[in-house]
């Protein structure tokens, strides 16, 4: 197989315009998706050079999602423990036996705010117990048909139905490049069997469908599959429900178009940016503002500051009708409120 043949590398944009030129700024995926939800928001991705969050970070209280054997491992650990805790709690109980036989009752407090506290993590520890189960029995009965890669719609697949049919799951360690549109980032995963190398990405919430951000992400990380790997990438896959199934989007004409509008758009802002500084115009959507986590009210306190290529931002002090200080990174970056739900009843510093 070899790569999608563009028409004019840019489809309906004339090649000149889609590849990147001296003086254009590397654009990373995540950001680019960020501006289509909102362009201040995917300014703030390009300027801090952020990239997205790993769903599985190492983490002592995230349970494993996504892969069948680490569940089965952390399903073992986790009976490990509860056979530990059982067992403390049962010496502690004798302990409390003891000590109630010769009337020691501060003994006995101690030893019962003990046992309370071992119990409450007991608890936890078995409510984690069937959230893994339920994972794992997701995982075993999974089912799905492999997408068909002549479709020009987009297909139901659920994560586990693909791994079951020989998809073999791998993380990239880095990202990414394609040095002709000056377009970086790395898929969450991505999928191989045989010659196909499929890039996939989970959205944050559950949708119905995938909206325009993400299609146009999932077409950027196949252009970016096929340009480093030099295979077709006939479709990518976005994983939307909480049951680990999504769809897979066909690598078209009709799903690239919108990837290649957002991408020229979104290099003019950022090359304009980039050379005007903070004062430069960019819009938003207060809807949009509504939600966003970067116009969310944080302590000024908080250790991340926000960055323009390197450079730390002053912070913008807003404060709540009893004049408690709080900062959010829109703010600091804009100079201004946000319409952020939780900002309703901030005032300017």
């Amino acid at each position: 197989m070899t790569p999608t043949q563009y028409a004019d590398e840019g489809e309906s944009h004339p090649p000149s315009r889609m590849v990147g030129i001296a003086g254009d700024p590397w654009l990373k995926v995540h950001a680019l998706a960020e501006s289509i939800f909102c362009p201040r928001a995917g300014i703030l991705a390009h300027e801090n050079q952020r990239e997205e969050d790993d769903d599985e970070p190492p983490s002592l209280y995230t349970l494993p999602k996504y892969e069948l054997a680490a569940i089965e491992q952390a399903l073992v650990e986790l009976k490990a423990k509860c056979s530990r805790d059982v067992l403390i709690i049962a010496g502690l109980v004798i302990c409390g036996m003891v000590a109630r036989s010769y009337r020691e009752i501060w003994a006995l407090i101690v030893i019962a705010v003990v046992i309370i506290k071992m119990c409450q993590r007991l608890w936890q520890r078995v409510w984690e117990g069937i959230e893994l189960f339920n994972r794992r029995y997701a995982a075993i009965h999974a089912h799905c048909a492999e997408p068909d890669p002549k479709s020009e719609t987009m297909q139901v697949v659920n994560w586990f139905g693909l791994l079951k049919l020989g998809f073999e799951s791998v993380r990239l360690r880095e990202p990414l490049r394609d040095p002709l549109w000056q377009l970086e980032g790395r898929p969450w995963r991505v999928l191989r069997k045989g010659s196909l190398v499929i890039p996939v990405f989970p959205t944050k919430s559950s949708l119905n469908r995938p909206r325009e951000q993400h299609t146009a992400k999932i077409m950027a990380y196949c252009r970016l599959v096929e340009r480093s790997f030099q295979v077709q990438c006939p479709y990518g896959i976005i994983l939307t429900q909480d049951d680990h199934s999504g769809f897979s989007v066909p690598h078209t004409a009709k799903f690239r178009s919108s990837f290649h509008k957002h991408l020229l758009a979104f290099r003019t802002l950022a090359r304009e940016s980039d050379s005007q500084g903070v004062s430069t115009p960019i819009s938003y959507s207060p809807q949009a503002c509504r939600l966003c986590p970067l116009g969310e009210p944080h302590s000024v306190r908080n250790g991340r500051r926000v960055q323009r290529l390197g450079v730390l931002l002053p912070i913008v002090v807003l404060r709540d009708h009893e004049w408690n200080e709080f900062r959010c990174d829109c703010g600091d970056r804009f100079g201004w409120k946000p319409p952020h739900a939780r900002n309703q009843e901030l005032r300017g510093g």
